[in-house]
C-alpha cells in the first residue's frame, strides 16, 4: 500500500496551489467572466433591439394594410361612379341612335308612301288604258 507522509513540501504544494489560483483567478478566470457578462448583455440589447424592430415591422405592416384596404374602397367607389356615367353615357347614345332610326325609318315610310301613292296616280291613269287593251285582247277586236 501506498503511504502519504505529512511533511514540509505538502505545505509548498497548497501554498503553490493557492498562488496559482490566485493567479489564475486575476489572468485567465476574470477576464473570461468579464467577456461573457458583456457577450450576455450585448445579446439582451440585440434580443431588445429585435423585439422593438419586430413591434415596429409589424406596426408599419399594419398601417400598410390600412392604407391598402383605403386605397382598394376608393378604387371601387371610383370604378362604381364610372360604371355609373359609363351606363349613363351609354343610354344616352342608345337613346341618340333610337331617335335616329325612329327619324330613319320615319322618312323611308314617307318616302314609301309618296312613291306608293304617285305609283296609284300613275296605275289610276292606266286603268282605262290597260282595261281597253285587256279588253280588245279578250275579244280579239278593236273597241273603238
Amino acid at each position: 500500500m501506498v503511504s502519504i507522509d505529512i511533511d514540509s513540501s505538502l505545505f509548498w504544494q497548497i501554498g503553490n496551489f493557492l498562488v496559482l489560483l490566485v493567479a489564475l483567478n486575476y489572468l485567465l478566470y476574470r477576464p473570461i467572466r468579464g467577456i461573457i457578462k458583456q457577450r450576455a448583455e450585448k445579446m439582451a440589447q440585440l434580443g431588445s433591439d429585435i423585439t422593438t424592430s419586430e413591434e415596429g415591422a409589424k406596426a408599419k405592416e399594419a398601417e400598410m394594410e390600412a392604407e391598402l384596404a383605403s386605397a382598394r374602397r376608393e378604387g371601387a367607389e371610383i370604378r362604381e361612379e364610372m360604371k355609373g356615367d359609363a351606363h349613363g353615357t351609354e343610354r344616352e347614345i342608345v337613346d341618340a341612335a333610337t331617335a335616329e332610326m325612329e327619324a330613319a325609318v320615319a322618312k323611308v315610310r314617307a318616302e314609301i308612301e309618296n312613291e306608293i301613292g304617285s305609283a296609284r296616280d300613275e296605275l289610276k291613269g292606266q286603268v282605262q288604258t290597260f282595261g281597253q287593251e285587256l279588253a280588245q285582247k279578250i275579244l280579239g277586236r278593236s273597241l273603238q
